[in-house]
């Protein structure tokens, strides 16, 4: 494949990624991908062969940098509470950032179950098995209550995604406009380490998304 056709495929996808992830539109087209990427409708066939395949290429690549990001933020050897604070800054950010990518997710794997025990196969590694040493450590020491690591990282999960998959939920009830959820989203980080741990997050630990 050429330069420019790389540049071409990758330019349809990054559209794609924001007319489904960013914008919502979970059920887009190909027409409309190719209106959002300024190109010919038979480009999303030449590249893709079909609107199916191309949004199994974007699960899997969004399932792959996910995982990507999520592992590097509980590895290494930093403290326990700043490994947690750092998985907290990874998650909102991607939903600060597409705001229906845990919508889009979870779409694409309940239409197609199959995909998520490709993807688990492909990645054995469990995230829950990244914290697991320091969670117990933290236990033993008396500095966090008993929990199983599979239900700390249930909680965690739940508190960081729960308010991305509820966005149009949470904005009719409180009457938010986009910017007052996206605020919202920005001092839930803080909320969120504090309900987990019940002090502050470490200082300047969360990063800013615009």
């Amino acid at each position: 494949m050429s330069s420019a056709s790389a540049q071409t495929e990758e330019l349809i996808k990054e559209k794609a990624k924001v007319l489904i992830f960013q914008k919502g539109y979970l059920n887009a087209t190909t027409q409309e991908i190719a209106d959002e990427a300024g190109v010919n409708r038979a480009l999303i066939h030449y590249y893709f062969r079909s609107r199916e395949q191309m949004m199994e290429i974007l699960l899997e690549e969004a399932l792959n940098e996910k995982k990507m990001k999520v592992t590097e933020s509980l590895s290494g050897n930093k403290p326990f509470r700043e490994k947690i604070a750092n998985y907290i800054d990874v998650v909102v950010n991607l939903g600060l950032t597409y705001p229906y990518f845990t919508n889009f997710v979870i779409s694409e794997i309940n239409r197609h179950p199959d995909k998520e025990k490709l993807f688990c196969s492909k990645h054995k590694a469990k995230t829950v098995d990244l914290i697991r040493d320091q969670l117990e450590a933290e236990i033993k020491n008396g500095k966090l209550a008993p929990i199983p690591a599979e239900d700390f990282m249930v909680n965690l999960v739940s508190l960081c995604n729960y308010p991305l998959l509820a966005k149009p939920i949470l904005k009719t009830i409180h009457g938010m406009t986009d910017e007052a959820y996206y605020d919202f989203l920005r001092e839930r980080k803080r909320t969120i380490f504090i309900t987990v741990f019940g002090e502050e997050p470490p200082q300047s630990v969360f990063t800013s998304v615009n």
